[in-house]
């Protein structure tokens, strides 16, 4: 893999995280962070390759980029995971299940959409037998897996996700010694849905902890990166003030040294504006 000279490694993190998960006390974590703080770059470049590095089987899954249907996307990802594919499409594998091209016209029948409900709740359930029969492949495997799922919440629907929601904490449950998992969220509404209603599958299931923001080193390391694709110095202090008015998001603040650099400039204070223009 490419080294990105604009990534900011949080090593010591990763590693913080894999012994929690290690120690047997958590089988998984809930990382919350609004979106654009880094957590699904931490999760991409950090931590996964820290657990393959500890032994870890890996799985990682962004449900934001797949909300049209998240659970065909997961699922998928856990199968590969266990049946050790090479990467496939999701979507084809979907549509190549039988009788899944579902789709009712305008002038169809009664009898017709009541056979596509049918057909489409035996597939879930089908489907949910799958997952099941994927974590207990994964389980007796010798080496451990973990789960990485990015912003969890996509899933707080109960009526279209509980029974997919409920199979997942049923097989964590089972085979947490040897399957963990590291879920990240950006909204504290949708994920108290999810952990700490008490009807919801997941309540009290894992811990929930704050994802922290980065600090002067995250600046330090991206004014190193920005000098040696320029071969121009900027003023930290300057470029500190900047992040703190960009309210610590990394994603503005990489988008006003993106800008800097494609405009040759070097005025931080100009830049700063122009991008918080851009956020409102």
């Amino acid at each position: 893999m490419v080294k990105d000279p604009w990534h900011y490694p949080r090593t010591a993190l990763a590693d913080q995280y894999l012994k929690t998960l290690a120690i047997g006390l958590s089988k998984s974590l809930v990382l919350f962070a609004q979106r654009r703080m880094g957590k699904s770059e931490f999760l991409r470049k950090d931590l996964l390759p820290a657990a393959e590095k500890a032994g870890y089987i890996t799985i990682y899954v962004s449900l934001w980029e797949s909300r049209e249907d998240p659970q065909s996307v997961l699922l998928d990802a856990i199968r590969k995971a266990a049946e050790g594919e090479g990467i496939i499409s999701g979507v084809r594998r979907w549509l190549g299940r039988p009788g899944s091209k579902i789709g009712v016209g305008a002038n169809a029948s009664t009898v017709g959409v009541q056979a596509s409900w049918e057909q489409g709740t035996a597939e879930a359930s089908e489907r949910m037998l799958d997952l099941r029969q994927w974590m207990n492949t994964l389980a007796e495997k010798k080496n451990p897996t973990l789960l990485l799922v990015d912003e969890i919440q996509t899933l707080a629907d109960e009526r279209r996700y509980g029974a997919l929601v409920a199979a997942l904490r049923s097989a964590l449950d089972k085979h947490g010694d040897q399957i963990k998992a590291v879920f990240t969220g950006s909204s504290s509404e949708g994920l108290r849905r999810m952990f700490q209603m008490e009807k919801a599958p997941f309540f009290q299931f894992s811990h929930q902890i704050p994802f922290p923001h980065l600090g002067p080193e995250f600046v330090q390391h991206m004014l190193r990166a920005f000098a040696n694709a320029t071969q121009r110095p900027l003023n930290e202090a300057e470029a500190w003030q900047a992040f703190t008015d960009l309210a610590l998001v990394p994603e503005h603040f990489r988008l006003m040294m993106a800008n800097m650099v494609q405009l040759g400039s070097t005025d931080i204070a100009t830049a700063l504006e122009e991008v918080k223009t851009a956020i409102q």
